[in-house]
């Protein structure tokens, strides 16, 4: 019985970790190589405080919800 248990514990925390993989992603980079990313037909905002990093912009720490904030590139 405790075998079972350990194993199912064992089993749920790799799952839990695997999940987590994505959720660790700030700039999107998982997003992008994967091609889920939004796209963009207009001029790049000069800032974004929501969603992952567009094209022709980065991260930059900020004080937000996220902990980031997207800025344009020059």
């Amino acid at each position: 019985m405790i075998r079972h248990s350990l194993k199912f514990c064992a089993v749920l925390a790799l799952l839990l970790a695997s999940g987590a993989a994505c959720a660790d992603d700030p700039t999107g980079v998982l997003l992008r190589e994967r091609g889920l990313t939004p796209q963009s037909n207009g001029p790049v905002a000069e800032f974004s405080d929501f969603g992952p990093c567009q094209a022709g912009t980065q991260s930059y720490p900020f004080p937000n919800g996220q902990g980031y904030r997207c800025i344009r590139t020059q």
